[in-house]
């Protein structure tokens, strides 16, 4: 808690799913926080109701000044208004904020990322893909800068705590949990016929629909583990995966003595989100309250690298370098957007996907200037290779 009257809060990607959960949690506290900075990508008009609700000093849209003087924003050249719009999600984030909120998607965030830890702010990060390519580079920032890197993810919200306040050296594991996404009970054999919609089902979390169908595929719990691989600075073999279908449990940490601690909850965002918007304190009623006999039973397995070869990619990108993390994270963006608009079949994720890793895995650390590059020269590749 600041001195202030409010914790000053910036929103990267505010109009998206997680964006959209992080203003619905600030809104229970109208006393604690005040929103500073908002931005959107395509969504104009819940971007400018959200300016109009709080208010922010600034904003980012990327159509800049070409639709501001004919579109609906033109209620801010209103006196009444006076919310500035900037040039970049990277000046945006280089304004004054006490917790900034990357919940944009894509490498998009990666300079808005930078340009926090280099301020010494808090950085709450959603942005997996931000931290699987330039993860290394976030830590090195803000050691040396003095910020804070809180993950919005639940599954490493909730390893952050099982870990807080232990001794790294007794750490033996850590255990991303996963629930298997809109298709783990769908045959194997008909996982090459199965559409965008069949994907976009998913029967625990609502998501959006890039993180809904990597669920599908898994690869996201590949990406987990390269985030984890950062943000607590394990090499990937202390970093496990295990299918849990209730979604209950969210992350494990196991110690050297053979004890494992976990963090359970109600499946909801509202937990991680709040956990970082309140840190290191705890907020009050984030989830409702766990009912075990209720639940009756948690279910655990091996992930079945036959229903996901992604995540058996992922885990291999992670263990040959970030060239590889850096394309495979690139390529899958094309590919699911190919999958959405119908024109990939689903199977073809992971083989265009094998493709990619056989092309960049050579370059075992990537300068922070160098990402984009390789990003821009992996997307390329992928639509060569994968995209009809």
């Amino acid at each position: 808690m600041t001195d202030k009257k409010h914790i000053t809060v910036t929103v990267l990607g505010s109009t998206g799913s997680v964006g959209k959960q992080v203003l619905a949690s600030i809104d229970k506290y109208p006393d604690r926080f005040k929103v500073v900075g908002l931005s959107a990508f395509t969504n104009e008009k819940l971007l400018r109701d959200q300016i109009d609700k709080y208010a922010p000093k600034h904003y980012y849209y990327p159509a800049g000044g070409v639709e501001i003087q004919s579109s609906l924003f033109d209620f801010l050249d209103d006196e009444k208004f006076s919310s500035k719009c900037v040039g970049s999600l990277e000046e945006l984030a280089e304004y004054p904020c006490d917790i900034l909120v990357s919940a944009v998607s894509g490498i998009a965030g990666l300079w808005a990322a930078v340009a926090t830890l280099k301020r010494g702010g808090i950085l709450a990060i959603a942005n997996k893909e931000t931290i699987v390519c330039a993860g290394r580079h976030l830590k090195a920032l803000e050691k040396k800068y003095g910020g804070k890197i809180l993950p919005l993810d639940t599954e490493h919200s909730a390893i952050q705590q099982c870990l807080a306040g232990e001794d790294e050296k007794y750490v033996k594991n850590v255990i991303l949990t996963a629930s298997g996404g809109a298709l783990r009970d769908l045959p194997v054999e008909k996982l090459a016929k199965v559409t965008a919609k069949d994907a976009l089902n998913h029967p625990v979390w609502n998501m959006g629909k890039k993180v809904t169908i990597d669920s599908a595929t898994l690869f996201n719990k590949g990406l987990e583990v390269i985030e984890a691989m950062h943000l607590f600075s394990l090499p990937p073999e202390k970093i496990k995966v295990v299918m849990h279908r209730e979604s209950i449990i969210h992350g494990m940490a196991e110690f050297s003595d053979g004890s494992v601690k976990a963090l359970l909850s109600v499946p909801s965002m509202s937990l991680a989100i709040e956990s970082a918007l309140f840190y290191p304190h705890k907020a009050k009623d984030s989830v409702p309250e766990l009912d075990l006999a209720k639940i009756g039973e948690l279910n655990f397995s091996a992930p079945d690298t036959e229903r996901y070869p992604c995540l058996a990619l992922a885990m291999k990108a992670a263990r040959m370098g970030e060239g590889a993390c850096i394309a495979l994270s690139a390529a899958d963006e094309v590919l699911v957007d190919a999958f959405l608009n119908g024109s990939l079949r689903f199977n073809d994720i992971p083989t265009t996907l094998e493709k990619v890793l056989a092309k960049f895995g050579k370059v075992k650390e990537a300068a922070l200037e160098d990402i984009y590059g390789i990003d821009a020269e992996a997307r390329k590749y992928t639509y060569s290779v994968g995209v009809k």
